[in-house]
């Protein structure tokens, strides 16, 4: 898989976007929702997003909020990001606002940065620029997805589908793209996603001292089990003091947290509580051996699906490891999921 597919398959982390009028995708050729079956094609879909022109990362401030209707939709918005739980979650009063299917707040993974705002911090999974992101092919699927379907994907399936039209979404939208009002567009952006800088280790991750380490470093907030701590109103939807990382309210076994590459660069950047990528607590090795344990020890939901998934495997993630895609070669299925890793990573 060369490096422009792999970052078409890393980009698609981006989880939202806002669409805009400079779109990162011909939509008059690839509409929203078609399928892209020809391989070249998506290549060349791949390749021209990997070459926009980068740049710097840049955020709002609030007190450049928009007044009147449109700020207030803007600041709903970002409520439901850092809120999830208790406004759309599962345990929400009012069944027909019953989005979520988990008890998690979108920002325990779209990191907020030092404004405080969801989704500001740098290579903590923003979303600044993925205004600029949307409509974009989703190697997963070969679809091409726009921004509801997108947030739709994450929350769901909640007790009650949200709709493109709902006065959820639509604050959701306004607040990403709210988020991205500085930045040019048809431009990635310097900062999001994950940073594909941090190369993995020559050498297969050691699952019983990434146990080790996540016994030291990780379980006095997310758990022995990964199940997080819960926050005291939980049953009132208020969802968890810190976030559970495996059972059913985690990522499932065909995630994209599930691929041991992508969760070492989210570690590396973010975890303990107080590291940045400019700061990191871990190192890659640290890194790369709890994302081991993590993903392999932990208890996971299953996905029944994960085989469909990555429906052209030139496109396929490194680190995407089922045992379904290597019938009677443990050998390789054990490499391609612990690694060593061949580059691009």
């Amino acid at each position: 898989m060369n490096k422009t597919a792999l970052r078409g398959a890393v980009c698609a982390l981006a989880l939202f976007g806002a669409l805009h009028p400079a779109r990162a995708l011909d939509v008059a050729r690839y509409p929203v929702g078609s399928q892209v079956g020809d391989s070249a094609a998506a290549a060349e879909i791949f390749r021209q997003a990997d070459a926009r022109p980068v740049q710097p990362f840049a955020l709002p401030t609030l007190d450049e909020l928009p007044s009147g209707a449109a700020g207030e939709r803007v600041r709903y918005g970002m409520a439901l990001l850092q809120r999830s739980s208790e406004l759309i979650g599962p345990r929400q009063p009012d069944a027909a606002l019953r989005h979520s299917r988990n008890d998690l707040n979108c920002v325990a993974c779209h990191q907020a940065g030092p404004s405080g705002l969801p989704g500001s911090k740098p290579f903590g999974l923003p979303l600044v620029n993925v205004r600029n992101d949307y409509p974009k092919l989703d190697p997963k699927s070969m679809k091409v997805t726009s921004i509801e379907m997108r947030i739709a994907g994450m929350l769901g399936p909640g007790a009650t589908p949200i709709k493109a039209d709902s006065r959820e979404m639509q604050a959701m939208v306004a607040y990403i793209d709210w988020l991205g009002s500085k930045s040019q567009p048809g431009r990635a952006m310097a900062g999001t996603g994950l940073d594909e800088a941090i190369a993995m280790p020559a050498r297969a991750a050691d699952v019983a001292r990434g146990g080790t380490l996540y016994a030291a470093k990780c379980s006095v907030c997310h758990g022995a089990q990964g199940l997080g701590l819960k926050h005291g109103g939980f049953e009132r939807g208020m969802g968890y003091q810190f976030p559970p990382i495996a059972g059913d309210d985690a990522y499932d076994d065909g995630g994209h947290m599930y691929m041991v590459p992508l969760l070492t660069r989210f570690l590396r950047s973010n975890m303990p509580l107080g590291a940045s990528a400019e700061q990191p607590l871990l190192s890659v090795d640290d890194a790369y051996d709890i994302a081991a344990f993590v993903n392999t020890e932990l208890p996971r939901k299953h996905s029944t699906t994960r085989p469909a998934l990555y429906p052209d495997p030139r496109f396929r993630a490194i680190g995407f490891a089922i045992p379904e895609n290597f019938p009677g070669d443990d050998a390789a299925y054990r490499k391609a999921r612990l690694g060593p890793f061949d580059a691009p990573h």
